[in-house]
């Protein structure tokens, strides 16, 4: 564990009153490169105000200071993004906490590169927020589950919003819903061959990784390119152009319990052009509904009640049921 756990302290008057007498800034997304620009790794705080000297147990240390995060519809808050362009990276795995010890947990699979920190708390963030010094960290783990990175002491603070007297912003957040996700048992084959896929049943319909079904019609006449924009939130699709693959297409669990799942949150673009496509966050990965997928891209999707089994056809069209 990277906190210091052993480390009993009180904040300075001084500390407490400075966050008290915040000047009004206006908070804005910052992204922050770890350690040093060329590690390759970035945090994305939303909400960033600054970044500033405290003082904890006679030690001073700098910690970003940001608005506390609202509590989403399943009681977790989201600190910030972890962003990264090694291409080994898969897993992140943390343990958060503050100067009295660890708080949470966390343990999420990296989808293009990116994943939101929203810890498992065990504690009540509401009672921890006011006086005290968050210190989160991370581990960097491969497919296999080898650590290639570690960032300690990562310290935050955080403080309530100020009102803003900048223009409301008019974007429409998109609500976020909870369903349950069961493990799809049914065999998958993609143009007359066996494909294994981690995928999802949620109210009778299919849902699958996206990068993977791109990555299964590569090749075809239905083939399509998938790329993440950070900045905003999105995600591009690019029909006709080859997949190019980011590591991790096609992992399967052993899991066969059902799994929560959420609304997913990004914009996503075809061609340029915004759409809609019903997808679910799970375990930090998204997932679309496969006839979903099949019908922008016109390739056809067929059930075989008898043998249990999901087809995708991309020598003809979508048909819809």
């Amino acid at each position: 564990m990277y906190i210091k756990s052993c480390h009993k302290f009180l904040l300075s008057i001084m500390l407490i009153m400075g966050l008290m007498m915040v000047p009004v800034y206006a908070a804005q997304t910052e992204t922050i490169s770890l350690v040093d620009a060329d590690s390759g790794y970035k945090i994305v705080v939303p909400n960033f105000i600054d970044i500033r000297e405290v003082e904890v147990d006679g030690e001073v240390i700098k910690a970003v200071v940001a608005e506390k995060p609202v509590k989403d519809s399943l009681g977790t808050y989201t600190f910030f993004e972890i962003q990264t362009t090694n291409e080994d990276a898969s897993i992140i795995a943390s343990f958060p906490g503050t100067f009295y010890g660890q708080i949470g947990d966390l343990f999420y699979e990296l989808e293009d590169g990116s994943v939101a920190y929203r810890p498992s708390l065990y504690e009540d963030f509401e009672e921890l927020v006011s006086d005290n010094v968050f210190v989160f960290d991370f581990s960097v783990m491969d497919t296999n589950g080898e650590v290639i990175n570690v960032f300690n002491n990562i310290y935050f603070v955080f403080v309530e919003a100020e009102e803003s007297t900048e223009t409301p912003d008019t974007t429409v957040d998109i609500p976020v819903e909870e369903a349950i996700a069961v493990p799809t048992a049914s065999k998958v084959v993609v143009d007359g061959e066996d494909v294994s896929f981690e995928a999802y049943n949620i109210d009778g319909y299919n849902y699958f990784k996206l990068r993977d079904l791109a990555m299964a019609v590569t090749g075809s006449e239905k083939q399509f390119e998938v790329t993440w924009d950070a900045e905003k939130n999105a995600i591009n699709l690019v029909s006709g152009e080859a997949y190019t693959p980011v590591g991790g297409e096609f992992g399967v669990s052993d899991g066969t319990e059902s799994v929560q799942a959420i609304t997913n949150q990004s914009t996503i673009y075809l061609d340029g052009e915004e759409i809609e496509l019903q997808a679910y966050t799970i375990g930090g990965n998204n997932y679309f509904k496969l006839r979903d997928v099949g019908e922008v891209f016109d390739f056809a999707v067929v059930w075989d009640g008898e043998l249990n089994q999901i087809g995708i056809d991309t020598s003809v069209g979508y048909v819809a049921e």
